[in-house]
């Protein structure tokens, strides 16, 4: 396979077709469903500026953070948050599973039209055509992803069962040497097999919404055109690992451009009785509203590249080789 090729015909369609990049910002909705957000209410009323007293913000923010903590003192509040919560969660994750898999098979479908040779995609007849494969993707996902999270869940618990007992008879300093490299095994098993499990993900999306294949077919087929190109797509797949993170570094510079001297200045005056939260406030409100739209739209077209390019890489290892034509005998004289 010409890896250029395919690199450079993926680079066209994406400058070409910009309609694929709405298509790419609602496939990236899926790829990022991560985050940890602590809320600890610990605010004291007393103090005068040391380590531990009121921060320095705002008096209205204060009030409103003073008035929202109150609220959890009523438990019928508390239980009906709660259940407010996991419904909007829910909801989410339900919108996004949706519009995450529409974009995918919109990708999909656009770049091989693109690549057959269309003048002209539009939006409207990618959204229409990516319908029918909507429940066809999803349970495929379904079908793929349990057994991967059952055999992490049986690794972790096997990990977990055979250091239980190690705990019970070591010191401190075994608990770290027995575990680190344990965890550095566990950790290495799970990468191997998440990346084999997507190869096969990969490959059957295609067969599916490319080839019309139902959910069972289109897994065998993933499965092998997996098998038997499995260095053409190691090859590819290492390519796209290069480009993303390059990307990553790209899209997250302006993000660190502002934090990393806001963390600096805080590590230098937390002692200081006038350190003030304002700055931390307003750059998280230029993150909220400038970077993360502009994060989403860039990882929204980097999606809509590296998946042009993996579905030009499966047409090109599904497509037919060209028979050479017979030699000419040539006559011969007697």
């Amino acid at each position: 396979m010409d890896y250029g090729e395919v690199l450079s015909k993926s680079w066209k369609i994406l400058w070409k077709f910009k309609v694929l990049w709405i298509f790419g910002i609602l496939a990236s909705c899926g790829t990022g469903r991560s985050g940890n957000f602590n809320f600890n209410n610990n605010f004291q009323t007393t103090g005068n500026g040391a380590y531990g007293s009121t921060p320095n913000l705002p008096p209205a923010v204060l009030e409103a953070l003073s008035r929202f903590g109150n609220l959890f003192n009523n438990p019928s509040f508390l239980w009906e948050f709660i259940a407010g919560a996991v419904a909007v969660v829910c909801i989410i994750i339900i919108v996004e599973i949706f519009i995450s898999t529409i974009g995918r098979i919109g990708l999909i479908k656009g770049s091989a039209e693109a690549d057959a040779g269309a003048e002209k995609l539009t939006f409207g007849g990618l959204w229409k055509e990516s319908l029918p494969y909507f429940w066809r993707l999803f349970w495929l996902s379904i079908l793929i992803g349990s057994p991967f999270v059952i055999a992490t869940l049986a690794l972790a618990a096997a990990v977990m069962a055979a250091l239980i007992p190690l705990f019970k008879t070591g010191s401190n300093g075994q608990y770290f040497l027995i575990l680190l490299p344990v965890m550095c095994v566990f950790f290495c098993i799970i990468i191997i097999l998440a990346v084999f499990v997507s190869f096969i993900s990969t490959q059957a999306e295609r067969a599916i919404v490319l080839e019309n294949k139902s959910i069972l077919d289109g897994f065998r087929r993933g499965w092998d055109v997996l098998t038997k190109n499995l260095g053409s797509i190691l090859i590819i797949w290492l390519i796209t690992v290069v480009i993303g993170i390059a990307a990553a570094l790209i899209i997250i510079l302006p993000f660190l451009a502002v934090f990393v001297p806001l963390v600096m200045a805080f590590i230098g005056n937390i002692n200081n009785v006038n350190f003030s939260f304002t700055p931390w406030i307003i750059a998280f409100a230029c993150v909220l509203c400038i970077y993360a739209p502009f994060s989403w739209f860039a990882n929204g077209i980097l999606t809509t590249y590296l998946q042009s390019v993996w579905t030009l890489t499966y047409i090109r290892l599904t497509k037919p080789k060209e028979e050479e034509p017979a030699p000419v005998a040539l006559p011969t004289n007697a």
